[in-house]
């Protein structure tokens, strides 16, 4: 093979690669998963129907309401804070697909940061998505990256101070929905969704507010209970309870980082 030859061959190889990495990039980032919501469902709400600061992006979750009719309290489970702990946000389905109120309200969010599930860990070689078998096939989700993908936010900043705590953070973490609570309208997205999430709360004077999370791949906190400092005996007596009774590993508990 002469040069010229070999330098079209490297050039279709390259072309060919880069078109097929394009497709699966943009497969994954507009694959859309099915919902099959439980009959008990009584109204499908927007997250900008509670603030405008996240109407027209791509993290204005679906708020699934479920009224018993009932006298009672308000309860709120957020799911997908973190894409790539792929369980808070089957979790969280298993509820909008299951839950029978019988009485108070629950609103459930499946994926509060969609946006962190249109990509992966980059150069970590994370799986596009995940797939479960079930009685009437196979159900198949995307996995997803702990931060929101920069396509929908961007720059970071070097620096990202916390609002209204003024810490500084990891410049990542902007895009972390689980570090700007309680967020603001005119932010970034993840301060956006998070003000959002915060009017629903706010509106709907929820009494709990449950946010999913799991062990990520590669990091060693599985069967353990971070807790804040607050909730120190209440994690030491689950802790003992689920160790005792229910799992044959040890359940451990660790603060979580201030």
């Amino acid at each position: 093979m002469n040069l010229r030859n070999f330098k079209l061959a490297v050039l279709l190889v390259l072309g060919a690669s880069a078109a097929l990495g394009g497709y699966m990039f943009r497969e994954h980032r507009i694959y859309k998963e099915a919902v099959v919501v439980s009959p008990a469902i009584t109204e499908v709400k927007k997250l900008s129907d509670y603030s405008d600061a996240v109407k027209g992006t791509v993290n204005d979750a679906n708020v699934y309401i479920f009224d018993s009719g009932v006298a009672g309290g308000t309860a709120v489970i957020i799911g997908g804070t973190h894409p790539e702990e792929p369980v808070a946000n089957l979790a969280a389905q298993v509820f909008t697909e299951n839950v029978r109120p019988v009485q108070g309200r629950l609103f459930i969010i499946d994926r509060i940061n969609t946006s962190a599930s249109t990509l992966t860990r980059l150069g970590e070689a994370y799986p596009r998505f995940f797939h479960v078998k079930t009685p009437w096939g196979i159900k198949k989700w995307r996995y997803g990256d702990r931060a929101a993908n920069p396509l929908d936010s961007w720059p970071d900043p070097e620096v990202y101070v916390h609002y209204p705590s003024g810490q500084n953070l990891a410049y990542m973490d902007i895009r972390n929905v689980n570090r700007n609570w309680p967020g603001r309208p005119n932010g970034l997205l993840t301060e956006r969704t998070t003000y959002a999430a915060m009017e629903m709360i706010r509106k709907e004077k929820a009494d709990l507010v449950m946010d999913f999370h799991e062990a990520e791949l590669e990091y060693a906190v599985e069967n353990t209970i971070v807790v804040h400092e607050k909730g120190q005996s209440v994690a030491a007596m689950v802790s003992m309870m689920l160790t005792s009774q229910t799992f044959d590993v040890p359940i451990g508990m660790e603060f979580s980082p201030k």
